[in-house]
């Protein structure tokens, strides 16, 4: 969001917070902080501005969860989100009977952040296809540093260049675990077996990817290669349900 910090509106912050706390003492110091930074927003570095800003999106929250549950079918979700503050990322299902959801969000999230007096970052903000060119880029990416390690370890045993590429394997993998990964995920596991069996018949001095010496089993089980390539569906992520308020 645009100037998010520096355009909260304390009246309404206040009333946020009022609905969960009934300390007129704290309230009153609660007032006296937001008052440092002026007739609007939230002090930057303060202790408790990230919870405030965190609350102050609460209804946002609120409305995506409610898309979700409306967009779900059976165990699986349409639509998930993760926030942090004015940081937000929203993710809608690739199948085309889907396709009306991203402008119906938007639409959605320009209301409530209207709201609040909040706007979105033009500039920074984008919609994103995981399907086509962009994930492509971050594999040829991951694939150029894994060739890197191989270049730079034909000499090592396999085990160092296995302890090497798996954390780079498994923070790729976890990045994109959510989406339609699982065929980018098959091409990365047989790009990275083959580069596994050609590391290790270079070592025997040998032609070939050694199919008949090792099977793709032994790889992982006995040498630990990487194998977790399992995609995610996003009603198995948890993640903290908003603010209700008390009574």
């Amino acid at each position: 969001m645009r100037a998010y910090f520096d355009n909260v509106q304390h009246y309404l912050l206040l009333e946020k917070v009022a609905k969960r706390v009934r300390d007129d003492q704290v309230m009153r110091l609660l007032k006296m902080i937001l008052k440092a930074s002026g007739k609007k927003g939230v002090p930057q570095g303060g202790v408790i501005s990230p919870v405030l800003s965190n609350l102050y999106l609460n209804e946002v929250d609120k409305m995506l969860e409610k898309a979700i549950e409306t967009t779900r079918y059976k165990q699986y979700t349409a639509v998930q989100y993760a926030r942090f503050a004015d940081d937000q990322v929203i993710l809608v299902d690739s199948r085309e009977r889907h396709e009306w959801l991203v402008k119906a969000v938007t639409k959605r999230l320009r209301e409530e952040f209207g709201k609040l007096r909040v706007e979105i970052n033009e500039e920074k903000s984008r919609v994103v296809d995981l399907r086509k060119g962009e994930k492509l880029k971050k594999r040829t990416a991951l694939l150029a540093k894994l060739r890197d390690i191989f270049r730079g370890y034909t000499s090592q045993p396999v085990g160092r260049v296995i302890e090497l590429i798996n954390p780079v394997l498994r923070g790729w993998v976890n990045y994109f675990a959510v989406g339609h990964s699982a065929p980018c995920f098959a091409f990365i596991k047989d790009w990275v077996e083959k580069k596994i069996r050609r590391h290790l018949m270079w070592a025997r001095k040998r032609e070939g990817f050694g199919w008949k010496r090792w099977s793709s089993q032994w790889l992982h089980d006995v040498l630990g290669l990487f194998n977790g390539y399992r995609v995610r569906h996003c009603a198995s992520l948890p993640k903290v349900a908003p603010a209700r308020e008390v009574s």
